[in-house]
């Protein structure tokens, strides 16, 4: 990688801490050029002119370069090593803050939707989308969370992410029981290897299974519907309190239980 391939890549790094291209630019021109003055720094970085010091100024503010005030004004990069460490210091506040906004901003907001959403199990209730996988992986999560018993899934996938993870860890701490009913091929194995220690039981059909299904507590339920859009798969999640269609469902578990056995250990 050639000196030009290498700032440009530098520049693109730091940018991701929250700088500016002309913040960023004019910052590892400095690392690399060493002391310069304003128009030095711009002839280097390649930040205008007209535009330099109001940049450099705004790298002074935030306590990443030094100036040396006299006639010229000579300005130089603090240490990367310090900068980056207070930089990662600061995202951290920031996150704690974020963090303590989202708990206290979840409990007003949990408190309210209680008594506007309908959450008990009827005859009537009916279906509710989703949308892409990520979007079907957090409402399996919310699921969880709800779950007091029982989470029952029938995949020929068994997709792996944090989300997921989390949320069956959580669910397990809480005692509740996970079990589940796959097929076995060289795609999914190591995945069924993995999920092997975090269920309390999954079981092999050796047959078709053409649906993803989860039932929690026989409350709630999702399935998976996929479809193809300029030849991209993408799928729909489709949640219901339904009595009826989780009877439906807890059939067809019971159904393909009957025709599983055990997972023999998997290498």
């Amino acid at each position: 990688m050639n000196a030009s391939n290498t700032s440009a890549s530098l520049i693109t790094q730091f940018r991701d801490f929250g700088f500016t291209l002309y913040e960023s630019k004019a910052y590892v021109a400095l690392v690399t050029g060493g002391i310069m003055s304003a128009p030095e720094t711009s002839k280097k970085s390649g930040v205008p002119k007209s535009k330099i010091y109001d940049t450099l100024n705004n790298l002074l503010n935030k306590r990443i370069i030094e100036e040396y005030p006299g006639s010229p004004r000579k300005f130089k990069a603090r240490s990367p090593g310090f900068v980056l460490d207070e930089l990662v210091e600061q995202e951290k506040l920031r996150l704690e803050k974020v963090q303590s906004s989202a708990d206290s901003l979840r409990s007003k907001l949990n408190s309210i939707i209680s008594n506007t959403e309908k959450t008990y199990v009827s005859d009537d209730s009916v279906l509710w989308t989703v949308n892409g996988r990520r979007g079907f992986h957090e409402k399996f999560a919310e699921m969880g969370a709800r779950a007091r018993k029982e989470v029952k899934v029938i995949t020929p996938y068994f997709s792996r992410n944090s989300i997921l993870e989390k949320a069956i860890n959580n669910a397990r701490s809480e005692g509740v029981i996970f079990k589940g009913i796959t097929t076995i091929n060289d795609d999914n194995k190591d995945r069924v290897k993995y999920y092997l220690e975090c269920f309390d039981n999954i079981e092999q059909f050796n047959g078709e299974i053409p649906i993803t299904l989860v039932i929690i507590d026989e409350k709630e339920c999702m399935y998976r519907i996929d479809y193809r859009v300029n030849g991209l798969l993408n799928y729909v999640g489709v949640h219901s309190t339904n009595i009826g269609l989780i009877k439906a469902f807890t059939q067809y578990w019971n159904g393909l239980k009957a025709d599983s056995l055990p997972i023999e250990p998997i290498q």
